[in-house]
């Protein structure tokens, strides 16, 4: 039985994975108006207009975020097979969460960088700016802290008391 605390955490993962889903189509639309060079608004008028970034990048800000969609679908459906205290399940949850907005964040904002958002001063890619920033700060703080808790979530997976018991099919633990 999950809790309700765990519940609602399930649904609102659930919700945000698929807002990050939904932000990749935006990254699509994006994407085909960057190749077209503007939007079809009937079939033979294209309303003429250019997009910052490159074609690679809007096709990063297509394909990126389904990743971390499903990276928070999978955990939030995990999760409440894994025993953890509310509390843990929570702070878990929201570092996962964050994590998955946090690469949308890149992707977007990396495609209008120019050193893709890979390095907060100058690189071999390029100097940096406030898109640099945005890209990789978020990510770059959420990123050690998922690789935590992803760590947490496999430990509680693997090791925890419970990971060892196993259920028989009249609801019996053993």
């Amino acid at each position: 039985m999950v809790s309700q605390a765990q519940d609602a955490l399930r649904r609102s993962m659930i919700g945000h994975g698929s807002w990050m889903i939904l932000s990749a189509l935006v990254g699509g639309l994006g994407l085909w108006c960057y190749i077209l060079g503007g939007f079809e608004i009937i079939p033979g008028y294209i309303l003429k207009f250019d997009l910052p970034g490159s074609e690679a990048g809007w096709v990063r800000c297509h394909t990126g975020p389904v990743a971390n969609g499903f990276m928070v679908i999978v955990t939030a459906l995990g999760m409440p097979h894994l025993d953890l205290p509310d509390s843990t399940a929570e702070w878990l949850g929201w570092i996962v969460r964050m994590d998955g907005w946090s690469n949308v964040g890149f992707y977007f904002f990396g495609n209008i960088s120019p050193n893709r958002g890979l390095a907060f001063g100058t690189s071999r890619l390029g100097p940096s700016d406030l898109f640099s920033v945005l890209a990789l700060g978020p990510a770059y703080f959420f990123g050690v802290l998922a690789m935590g808790a992803f760590g947490m979530i496999g430990y509680y997976a693997l090791f925890s008391p419970h990971s060892k018991e196993t259920t028989d099919a009249k609801g019996k633990t053993h």
